[in-house]
C-alpha cells in the first residue's frame, strides 16, 4: 500500500494531535522525505518516539518505511491530472502493491471449504464485476450464488449459517438498505467478506475479511462525479486467480 492508502485505512484511530501531523506531512511529502526522525520530531513539535509511533499506527514497520512510501507517492504525483491512462496505470499499480501485502488464504480456505458461497453487490457496476467474478469461481469448480435485489439478498440471509460465506461487493459500504442483513449475518456468526474502497466503513467494519479497492474521478461533460471503479474488476480478479492457483497448484 502506499502512504495515501495506509492514512485512509487508520485514520479513524489517530488522535486530533496525530492528525495534524498527518496533515503536516502530507503537505510536506518531499521536505519530510529528505528529514531524518529525529528532524521531524522537532518540525512538529514533538519526539522521535512520537513521530514512530505515528508511523506503526498508520501500518508502516517504522519510520524508513514511512519514508519509502512517501516517495513512492512522490513519483505518483508526477502524473498529470489530464493524463487519465496514466492515472489509470497509476491505479492498477496502486492495487497489485496492496494485493501483495494481503494475506489472502485464509480468505482462500474459507471459499473452497464453505457449504455456500453467496454474492451481492451494491450497486450496477459492482453487480458487473461481481458476475465476473462469479463465473470466474465456477470455472474453477467453486460453485456460487450471486443475489440480485436487497429483499432477496435478506432473504437467502435468514438460510445461511456458519458453513457459509458471504462476499460483499461496495462502493461506500455505507449502504443503509443491507444494515439490518448484515447485523444478523453477523449476529448469526456466517462468515463475511467485503470489497469496498479505502477506508473505515460499516462493512469492513463487520466482515471477517476486507478487501480494499481504489477509485478514481473521470472528468466529463454529461455526468457530475463520474468515477473509475476498474480496480475493483482487478482486486475480484486476482482473488479468482489466487483461488484458482490454490485448487490447481497449492493443495
Amino acid at each position: 500500500m502506499d502512504f495515501e492508502q495506509h492514512v485512509k485505512l487508520n485514520f479513524e484511530e489517530l488522535s486530533d494531535s496525530e492528525m495534524e501531523m498527518i496533515n503536516y506531512v502530507r503537505s510536506h511529502k518531499k521536505e519530510v522525505n529528505e528529514m531524518t526522525i529525529i528532524q521531524l520530531g522537532d518540525v512538529l513539535l514533538s519526539s522521535k518516539s512520537s513521530v514512530l509511533r505515528l508511523a506503526k499506527k498508520l501500518g508502516f514497520r517504522g519510520f524508513s518505511d514511512m519514508k519509502y512510501a512517501l516517495a513512492e507517492s512522490l513519483q505518483q504525483q508526477a502524473i498529470m491530472p489530464e493524463d487519465l491512462v496514466g492515472n489509470l496505470e497509476q491505479d492498477i499499480a496502486k492495487t497489485f502493491q496492496y494485493a501483495q501485502q494481503v494475506n489472502f488464504q485464509p480468505l482462500l480456505d474459507r471459499i473452497k471449504g464453505a457449504r455456500n458461497v453467496v454474492l451481492y453487490a451494491t450497486g450496477f457496476t459492482q453487480n458487473n464485476y461481481t458476475k465476473d467474478f462469479s463465473n470466474d469461481l465456477f470455472l474453477s469448480g467453486r460453485p456460487n450464488f450471486l443475489i440480485s435485489g436487497e429483499t432477496n439478498f435478506e432473504m437467502i440471509a435468514h438460510t445461511l449459517n456458519q458453513e457459509d460465506l458471504v462476499i460483499i461487493t461496495s462502493l461506500s459500504g455505507n449502504t443503509p438498505s443491507i444494515r439490518d442483513t448484515v447485523k444478523m449475518l453477523r449476529l448469526n456468526r456466517v462468515p463475511l467478506c467485503s470489497v469496498t474502497v479505502f477506508g473505515k466503513n460499516f462493512l469492513s467494519d463487520n466482515a471477517n475479511y476486507q478487501l480494499y479497492y481504489e477509485v478514481s474521478p473521470l472528468p466529463s461533460n454529461i455526468v457530475e462525479g463520474a468515477i473509475s471503479m476498474v480496480c475493483l474488476n482487478i482486486t475480484l480478479s486476482i482473488l479468482s486467480r489466487k483461488y484458482r492457483e490454490f485448487v490447481l497448484f497449492d493443495e
